[in-house]
């Protein structure tokens, strides 16, 4: 029979030990002065190829000047992507930050979407084998509605070192990367298709891991090339 309770226990241990990291964390950046970072180029992310695989850009766009102005990413990419198909467009979004140690960084689209008044229908995390990576990398996976719209959601967290879905790892990476690497970059991924008003998830799912398993080992060699 299973031991839940040594279950409860190890979960409830692993949780304060997380936390107690964090907070650490928190701490060393709030009473440590600004560590001197590398200087880091800009991983040029409008360089993205408008033809990847299967899919072509139909378009690029540019953030609201408020919102711009609230994220302030040293560098980001909106660009609708267009499957040869014609079965689906997929919306790219790429925000990057050159430093965690300016207090500003990526807001979680877990947080921002729900916010904007989309219901979360479904949610997880999955490993998607990428081309290099056959371990896969970790995807957080949302299908949201809006006023009858269905939409697909995958997003992560990327940098030349590591990429992650959790997002308060990236305050637990911060103190280390400064120490070792002496950077703090981190960019934001996102991708959304719409889905059918049956909200099947099976083609717009398919949909997004083909466009992510093109688009990502480009994304590797622009953040490789920051420096």
């Amino acid at each position: 029979m299973r031991d839940t309770r040594a279950d409860s226990v190890r979960l409830r241990t692993g949780l304060v030990i997380f936390v107690t990291a964090i907070l650490g964390v928190q701490v060393f950046v709030s009473y440590s002065p600004l560590l001197a970072e590398r200087h880091l180029n800009s991983p040029g992310l409008q360089m993205l190829p408008a033809r990847m695989g299967n899919w072509t850009a139909v378009g690029d766009q540019a953030m609201e000047a408020d919102v711009e102005e609230y994220l302030k990413p040293d560098e980001y990419l909106m660009r609708a992507y267009r499957h040869e198909d014609g079965g689906s467009d997929v919306s790219l979004f790429v925000a990057y930050f050159k430093s965690l140690q300016s207090g500003y960084g990526p807001h979680s689209p877990n947080v921002c979407l729900p916010g904007s008044g989309w219901l979360v229908r479904m949610q997880r995390t999955v490993m998607l084998p990428m081309p290099g990576k056959p371990e896969g990398i970790p995807v957080n996976e949302y299908a949201l509605e809006k006023n009858g719209e269905q939409i697909l959601v995958l997003y992560w967290y990327q940098n030349d070192r590591r990429v992650w879905a959790n997002e308060l790892r990236s305050r637990l990476f911060l103190a280390p990367d400064l120490l070792r690497y002496r950077r703090s970059d981190v960019a934001l991924v996102r991708v959304i298709v719409p889905m059918g008003r049956d909200r099947a998830i099976e083609k717009p799912l398919q949909y997004s891991v083909d466009f992510i398993r093109d688009l990502f080992p480009q994304l590797a060699e622009r953040f490789a090339a920051t420096g």
